[in-house]
């Protein structure tokens, strides 16, 4: 296990790749908002389903081939091409990523609770 890391440090590297997926899509004229937002992400299908296999072999090695610095790897390419997929979505992208943002802020041990057995923040029934 490793320690844990500041938020800052996280949401700098967070930054970090958000830049670096405007600019690759600057750099190579990638923006084409004459297409529809399900055009947009359809044709990015393979690179995100690719990205996501890669990332599914990575943790599926034996375990004397496990690598934790190229699962890291595998699981930003899987980020990098899902926010690319925000960035194709426009106005709609940045509206929807502030709405989840601003759902999962307000869920609170007062409305929701850690589901041990499905591993997942869960509603609570009140």
């Amino acid at each position: 296990m490793s320690k844990p890391i500041s938020k800052i440090e996280f949401i700098n590297a967070i930054n970090n790749l958000a830049e670096s997926v405007y600019d690759f899509h600057d750099r190579w004229n990638l923006f084409n908002v004459s297409k529809t937002s399900f055009e947009a992400v359809s044709e990015r299908e393979e690179l995100l389903l690719e990205e996501v296999r890669e990332l599914i072999e990575e943790y599926n090695k034996n375990q004397s081939e496990l690598s934790e610095e190229l699962l890291s790897r595998e699981a930003a390419d899987v980020l990098y091409v899902s926010i690319g997929n925000m960035l194709a979505l426009n106005k709609e992208g940045i509206s929807a990523m502030n709405q989840v943002a601003i759902k999962n802020n307000n869920k609170t041990k007062k409305t929701h609770f850690y589901n041990v057995k499905e591993k997942k923040i869960k509603k609570l029934d009140v």
